[in-house]
């Protein structure tokens, strides 16, 4: 009954090897989810969604290939992380195209993309590692795209709370200011005042 339970050199031998193999296998994959961690792009969708919900107008190529003017609901798509920014939507196929914003986790990479034609191939107009990055090429792609006889700021809802922000801000700024003016005057009257005892 002892030599059967007892562990024999040929079992101990396969057992060392699959310890090694299994730590070498752990590493690998360790050494794999640390090089390719998740990608942020959270301030990326965000800032899509949100500008999704105003009243903000940009020129695109229409269905009868002409330019006109469409609301940016209409122009972005966002989902499962990529986010389609439309500015062509053509009965054409070969005129229809969108810049596609999406992360890669291969390169760890923010990429931005234009998709044209039937069958797009990714053109790669932007990369960074930074959402900030993305976010303000995307702006500046925007900006020049506007059409400003639809948009209006006073009709957009961010903008009237991006100024009461601003309002507020400046508001608090100069509550701190004012409180250390007057505790700078508070401490020179305790100078003056103990300079006369």
């Amino acid at each position: 009954m002892k030599k059967d339970k007892a562990i024999s050199p040929s079992l101990k031998y396969f057992f060392k090897h699959l310890e090694r193999r299994s730590e070498q296998i752990r590493e690998e994959v360790e050494a794999y989810q640390v090089s390719h961690n998740e990608v942020p792009f959270e301030e990326v969708e965000s800032f899509f969604r949100r500008i999704m919900t105003q009243n903000i107008f940009i020129f695109t190529v229409g269905l009868s290939g002409r330019p006109e003017s469409t609301i940016l609901n209409k122009a972005i798509f966002n989902m499962n992380r990529v986010v389609r920014l439309y500015y062509s939507t053509s009965f054409d196929d070969n005129e229809s195209g969108y810049i596609r914003i999406r992360p890669d986790r291969a390169t760890q990479l923010i990429m931005v993309e234009r998709m044209h034609g039937v069958r797009p191939v990714p053109e790669v107009m932007y990369q960074s590692h930074d959402e900030c990055h993305v976010v303000r090429f995307i702006v500046r792609w925007l900006l020049r795209r506007i059409d400003w006889k639809k948009t209006h700021l006073r009709n957009l809802e961010l903008y009237k709370a991006y100024i009461d922000q601003e309002r507020q801000e400046q508001q608090a700024k100069e509550a701190q200011e004012e409180a250390r003016r007057i505790e700078e005057q508070m401490a020179q009257a305790m100078k003056k005042l103990k300079g006369k005892i």
